[in-house]
Parts: C-alpha cells; sequence; structure tokens
C-alpha cells in the first residue's frame, strides 16, 4: 500500500509541476477533439510535402507515411462515429477529403513515369 500512496503522491507532484509550467514557456494548447484532428491533418500534410517539417525547414514527400496518418483519421472517424458534434464530424470529413485528394494526386504523379526525349 505505501508503493500505491507514493505512485499517487508522485503524480500528483508531476501534474502540479505541467500545470505550474515555467514562466517563460509556452502554454499548451488544450486537449480537444478538434486539436487532435488538426494535428493529425499537419502531420499528414508534412508527409505529403504540402509543408515544410518545422524541424528541418524542408518540405519532403514520404507517401506512406502520408497514407498512415490517412488511415489514423479514418479509425479515429469510426471509433467516436455517435460521439462526435455536428462541428467535429464536418472537420473530420473535410480533413479527411482534402487529404484524400492530396494522397490520389501524389500517388498519381509518383506512377508517372518521366518521358524521356527520344534521340532521333
Amino acid at each position: 500500500m505505501t508503493g500505491d500512496a507514493h505512485d499517487m503522491s508522485h503524480s500528483n507532484d508531476a501534474e502540479k509541476m505541467a500545470s505550474e509550467g515555467d514562466a517563460g514557456s509556452m502554454q499548451t494548447p488544450p486537449a480537444t477533439f478538434d486539436f487532435l484532428v488538426h494535428t493529425l491533418f499537419t502531420q499528414a500534410l508534412m508527409a505529403l510535402g504540402r509543408i515544410p517539417n518545422p524541424i528541418t525547414q524542408k518540405a519532403m514527400l514520404n507517401i506512406p507515411t502520408a497514407k498512415h496518418f490517412i488511415d489514423t483519421l479514418a479509425m479515429l472517424e469510426q471509433k467516436t462515429a455517435g460521439n462526435r458534434s455536428d462541428d467535429e464530424s464536418r472537420l473530420l470529413e473535410e480533413v479527411q477529403h482534402q487529404l484524400r485528394l492530396m494522397y490520389m494526386a501524389e500517388q498519381n504523379d509518383a506512377n508517372r513515369s518521366p518521358v524521356e526525349p527520344s534521340a532521333s
């Protein structure tokens, strides 16, 4: 039982430290469904090369990773069915629609082989 009490005390200390934060640190955004969807959307956009990675400042195409984030959004849609507000459902549908169009465009570009001029 003393281990449990210690764990709870340690957990409360960690929560207190996280909530207080440093005076100069950025405040974290609230944990909301919209924020989660926007986070996954942003990650997919980076994987599709549409926005640069904020660390490297380079846009890089990674189609399998983009598909992973699109699939994750589809799973989130399935798992939260019946538990979303109309606005949350609309956001999730719009984000997935945009990403699927971009993904298909990248797939089409990747499947096209460059045509080299003939040396006649």
